[in-house]
């Protein structure tokens, strides 16, 4: 079994692994222009294993002393192990070291695993976003009726 074990940036020669595993965890992929733009603009940590394995990715977005996350995703066969909140739990305490005093992110409304990681880690609800996220309206037999739009939490840290 791989677990967190470090940090260390993204660069360009990782964004082909990054996009193949965003496009295989999200209906709604960034597309690399959007990782190339974030390369650019901000700050990207890849997620590693002790023995070297890829287990995920974070974008920030930093402006002044304020730190956005905009993409977190863990592989699909390392998610509910604990990556998610190792990895976060590093890259808070970096940017606690910095000059950065809070943090901001988005979550879907119905992702309640993510929701509860983030109030883990001392995350609070600070507002609500209408019709942020695209999503899908599903019938029973899973097939897509409509293309429809879900609301974002806006959570904060203060570091």
């Amino acid at each position: 079994m791989s677990e967190f074990s470090y940090l260390d940036q993204m660069q360009e020669k990782d964004l082909p692994w990054v996009l193949a595993l965003e496009q295989r965890s999200y209906d709604f992929p960034w597309s690399l222009q959007g990782f190339e733009n974030s390369l650019e603009q901000g700050l990207n940590y890849l997620f590693y294993s002790a023995q070297g394995d890829k287990l995920g990715y974070c974008c920030l977005l930093p402006v002044l002393d304020e730190v956005q996350i905009l993409n977190v995703c863990v592989a699909p066969e390392y998610q509910k192990k604990g990556v998610a909140k190792k990895a976060l739990k590093s890259l808070l305490a970096k940017l606690q070291e910095s000059v950065y005093q809070i943090v901001l992110l988005e979550v879907r409304c119905s992702n309640t695993p993510a929701i509860k990681l983030y109030q883990s880690l001392g995350f609070r609800q600070n507002g609500l976003r209408k019709d942020y996220y695209r999503a899908h309206c599903w019938d029973n037999s899973q097939q897509c009726l409509i293309e429809n739009k879900e609301d974002a939490i806006l959570m904060v840290l203060s570091l």
